[in-house]
């Protein structure tokens, strides 16, 4: 089986496969991970349930906790994407 890699979107600079984009072999459904240009802080977003960094628990906005966030969220989302 061949795998095309998709482009990443302008400014992901870490991006996670979510449960359900690997259930279903779509690469779209990720948990993107960008940097805020205006502070450095982290900045995420999940493209199944559109859950956010912002969301979460979470005080530190640094990039370790980020990723940590992003990583930890994508192994468990199981969200679809709204259909267009």
């Amino acid at each position: 089986m061949t795998r095309t890699q998709t482009a990443w979107p302008t400014g992901v600079i870490a991006r996670y496969l979510t449960d359900a984009g690997k259930a279903l072999a779509d690469p779209t459904i990720t948990v993107d991970l960008t940097e805020d240009p205006e502070d450095g802080s982290s900045l995420g977003v999940c493209r199944g349930c559109e859950t956010t960094f912002e969301d979460s628990r979470y005080l530190s906005r640094d990039l370790d906790t980020g990723r940590h966030w992003a990583q930890e969220h994508a192994e468990t989302c199981r969200a679809l994407p709204k259909p267009a």
